[in-house]
Order: C-alpha cells, then structure tokens, then sequence
C-alpha cells in the first residue's frame, strides 16, 4: 500500500523549473507529443452491431447514438470507409455519413446519430461499420519526470476534469483518498510521478474481479460490467472497469485530465472481440497517456517505483490490438441508454425498472410489476464487435 507518508518523502526532491506551454490548440489536446510517441500502426476494419429485441416502452423519442472517436491520440477513422445500416427483418436501410456523423468536437470525438423509423418487425439490428488505424505507444518516463504542471490546462480538457457519470471525482471518498495520499501537496512532483502514485494507491486498495462484461443467459453480449468510481471507492472491489474508474476519478480529484476509454480487445491478449476498458491521464508536455490498471495491479503495482519506467503506463505495446470506440460508457449522461451501459443509447427500456436492468427467470422486475420477456428474445439488447485486419 502506498501511504501519504511514502508520498510525502517522495515529494522532498527539487524539480527542475521546465513548465511545458499550454495551449487550446486542439492538436496539442489529441496528438501524442514530446516524450510520448505513437508506433506499430495497425488497421482494422469494425462492425458495432445493436440487436434491440423491444421497442422503448414509452416510445421510440429518441434517435439511437453511438458517441465514436474519430481522431484520438492512438487510434483515426478512414472516413471515406465508414457506413451505417438498419435492418428489421428483411427490410435495411442505408444512413449516409453526412446524416449519421455529427461535428467533431475538439478531442475528436463525434455522435453517430441514427433516427429510427417505425418499426414493424423486431428485433432492429443497427450497425456501424468503419476501417480505423491504431497505434501502440512507447513513453520516455525519464524526460518525461523533467516536465511540470502547466499553468493552466487547455479549455478543451475542463469536461475531463470534472465529475461525470460513473466517474463521481467529487465524492467525498475519493476527495479525501487524494487528500491523504498526496497530503494535499499534489504538484510538488512532476505530474506523470503524481499520476503513478495515484494509479499505484488505487490498485493497491482494490481487488479485481474476473468479469469483464455482462450477459445474457445464452451468452448475449450486453455491455459492460461497471458500477462507478464511488462504489469501487466504498467497497474496494469490482469489474476492472469500475478499476478504471477509480483511477480516472482520482487523477481528475487531483487536478489531472483524465478519461476511460472503452474499445474492442483486452489488451493483454488483444485478441477478444468483446468490450475492453482503459484509461488516459494527460500529462503537459506529452499529452493523453495511456494505461490499464487491472494489467499494473498483476505486476505487483505496490512495489514499483514511481519515478522509474512503468510497462502498461505510457508504454503500451498491444495498445494497437485494441479499437477505441468511446470516452464514455453511453452517450451524454447515460440516462438514454437502453437497458446496459454498453457505449450506445436510444429511448430507456424500462424506465420503472433498475439499470441496468435485471433479469429474474425470464422477466424484468420493475416498480409497476413485471415485464416479461419472450423465450425467443431473452435479453432487451445485445451487442456483437467483430473485426478483421484491413488493408
């Protein structure tokens, strides 16, 4: 366990006066700079594919979105190869990517926005289908220990340090964890060594569960198996997403941008077609660094050394085997997703019932009874990822 003591030895050390410059450049806010490089480019081509079984119960009110990075620091989208479809039963229609894709905000994210017909046959199958460059990354630790805290942080970055759904940065819990862990004397090291100490308390005092995603009883891919930074904080255990967000909401409690990231691969095999989660902090001087906590905690996280090299913080060699899809675990503030946190969202299934919504022998619990679903249909939803290399 990495105690404030330890942290308050660590800061003694004098740190070199080389403040990086920060600027609302937006290129400066998703470009790797430098200590932080991008290597071994890879190409993959995507589908993200939503099988809702039932309509919304209280109507088809929203348009389905998908919130997709298309230029982040380790990952871009070929535009000119990027197509989303509908299908209910024989029936599918073709969106064009001028009705589907919204602007792309400063860090490079864009809401695919899908308006929804009347549908006469369930289930309604929509895919988006995209061929994305990805890249792994190698970090510098040593020049970057020699990079200070900006004097102010980009204004594009105030959303990724402030609390957000299922990253409560300003709960007490995990205000007061940073409090004692850095004795309130945070910047008087070098952000990426405050950033580590701040990964490494959090993976110390939390015990990984093995589930990664939830699922149906016949194995249908639901979504993701996360809870939030607060109940990880309260109960020291959870999904290696609800790790992730720990580490993300702690990082931000201490003035550091930071952000899940949720894509296709695990990135220790990189081979899985299903959700893997992550994390980035940016650190001035570098920019968004990535790392994967759950990797860190089986390297016995507690016994390294902060100011040294870290492998799977910064540098991150299957980060390439992994598609980013999003920022967010559904889009804006999670209340239109539809029965999981699976990155998508539409109309709420069941308003009256718990989210994600529980499923008890075949039927849905909610406040004004019971929602049966049909044996053929078992699940609200599900999601299939598949992809393949591309040229």
């Amino acid at each position: 366990m990495i105690t404030p003591t330890i942290f308050a030895l660590l800061i003694s050390a004098q740190m070199p006066p080389m403040p990086p410059s920060a600027t609302g450049d937006a290129g400066a806010v998703i470009q790797p700079q430098g200590p932080l490089k991008r290597v071994e480019p890879l190409r993959h081509r995507f589908t993200f594919a939503t099988t809702i079984n039932y309509e919304p119960a209280k109507g088809r009110s929203n348009p389905w979105k998908l919130p997709l990075i298309l230029s982040g620091p380790w990952s871009m989208a070929d535009a000119s190869r990027f197509g989303v479809s509908l299908t209910a039963g024989r029936d599918t229609q073709q969106v064009t990517t001028a009705q589907a894709v919204g602007s792309t905000t400063p860090l490079g994210e864009a809401d695919v926005t899908v308006p929804v017909p009347p549908v006469n046959t369930w289930p309604l199958t929509v895919s988006v289908t995209c061929v994305t460059t990805t890249w792994s990354s190698t970090l510098d630790d040593e020049a970057a220990m020699q990079l200070d805290w900006p004097s102010t942080w980009p204004a594009t970055l105030a959303s990724m340090r402030r609390p957000s759904v299922l990253i409560e940065s300003d709960a007490p819990i995990i205000r007061d964890a940073v409090e004692n862990l850095t004795n309130g004397q945070v910047a008087s090291v070098p952000p990426i060594q405050a950033a580590k100490l701040i990964i490494q308390y959090a993976c110390a005092n939390f015990k990984v569960g093995q589930t990664r995603v939830s699922r149906g009883q016949q194995g249908q891919l639901r979504g993701i198996d996360v809870s939030g930074a607060k109940q990880a904080a309260t109960t020291g255990e959870g999904s290696p997403a609800d790790l992730v967000c720990l580490c993300v909401a702690m990082l931000r409690a201490a003035n550091l941008p930071a952000r899940p990231v949720i894509g296709i691969g695990n990135l220790a095999w990189g081979g899985a077609d299903e959700f893997g989660v992550w994390g980035e902090v940016f650190l001035p001087g570098c920019g968004w660094t990535p790392f994967d906590p759950k990797m860190l905690s089986e390297q016995s996280i507690a016994t390294l050394d902060a100011r040294r090299r870290w492998e799977y913080f910064g540098t991150m060699p299957r980060l390439n085997r992994a598609v980013p899809i999003a920022w967010s675990f559904a889009p804006g503030n999670g209340q239109d997703a539809f029965d999981s946190w699976a990155v998508w969202g539409w109309t709420r299934f069941l308003p009256t019932a718990a989210f994600p919504a529980p499923i008890e022998q075949g039927s849905i619990p909610t406040s004004t009874g019971s929602f049966s679903l049909n044996p053929l249909r078992p699940v609200p939803s599900f999601v299939t990822l598949t992809r393949t290399s591309a040229p």
